[in-house]
């Protein structure tokens, strides 16, 4: 007689990930941004540019990282000034395209030039993204975004909701977007920003701070502001 089972609603449990990385700071691995044009994206009616960094020394960062470790998709600015084009760098979050090589990645900007000789690069992690990838319980759908002008274009991301396990350090900071606005840049959005999504800290750095939280779509752990390491454990639980 065979036997079988009946497929229900349960849990995911992902095993935990952990980061420790540094801020790509110019004052300690100097780095250059050259912003290529890449021409109109798509139907938006807007030229982008795909922009490379290039660091002294390695940055760190890498897609295909030792098991258990956080894999590198997203960064965000601080201190960038000069800015031409449309959008600013600071405190958006960016997609990272490519990592060519230890002291190189590319990623898309509106933004044509920028001055970025007292300017950080911070690696941000979003859990939902991690539960998109590894798990079968998130959804990806097409959403209207509602960035400034002079377009509107729509996004491909993943909606769903992860209750994380969360261990942080002195240097790292657990934050949400409250009103939704947040969506990681690249191609598929067809604009940078003029002004930053809203973030508010969920969990403030502390010596292994930690909670289990409910992350939406564009809540993210990120350094909270320092060059110095960042740490980061999480453990995905639904």
């Amino acid at each position: 007689m065979a036997t079988g089972k009946i497929a229900v609603g349960g849990v995911d449990y992902i095993t935990e990930l952990s980061t420790t990385q540094i801020a790509i700071a110019y004052a300690t691995n100097n780095f250059t941004v050259a912003f290529a044009a890449a021409g109109t994206v798509g139907n938006t009616g807007i030229t982008g540019y795909i922009c490379t960094v290039t660091t002294a020394s390695a940055h760190g960062l890498t897609f295909t990282p030792s098991a258990g470790v956080l894999p590198n998709y997203f960064f965000k600015w601080s201190g960038t000034s000069g800015i031409s084009g449309t959008g600013v760098l600071n405190g958006n979050v960016f997609r990272i395209l490519s990592i060519p090589s230890t002291t190189t990645f590319t990623f898309y900007t509106t933004v044509s030039a920028a001055t970025v000789t007292s300017a950080s690069i911070i690696p941000v992690f979003y859990p939902v993204f991690q539960q998109a990838l590894l798990s079968s319980t998130a959804q990806q759908y097409w959403g209207g975004y509602t960035g400034t002008s002079p377009t509107t274009p729509n996004y491909p991301y993943y909606g769903t909701v992860a209750a994380v396990n969360v261990t942080i350090g002195t240097n790292t900071a657990v934050y949400y977007n409250p009103d939704n606005t947040g969506a990681p840049l690249d191609p598929s959005t067809g604009l940078t920003l003029a002004t930053a999504p809203t973030v508010r800290t969920l969990l403030a750095a502390g010596t292994a701070a930690a909670g289990q939280f409910r992350f939406g779509p564009y809540d993210y752990i990120a350094q909270s502001g320092t060059n110095a390491t960042q740490t980061a454990y999480l453990a995905i639980v639904e």
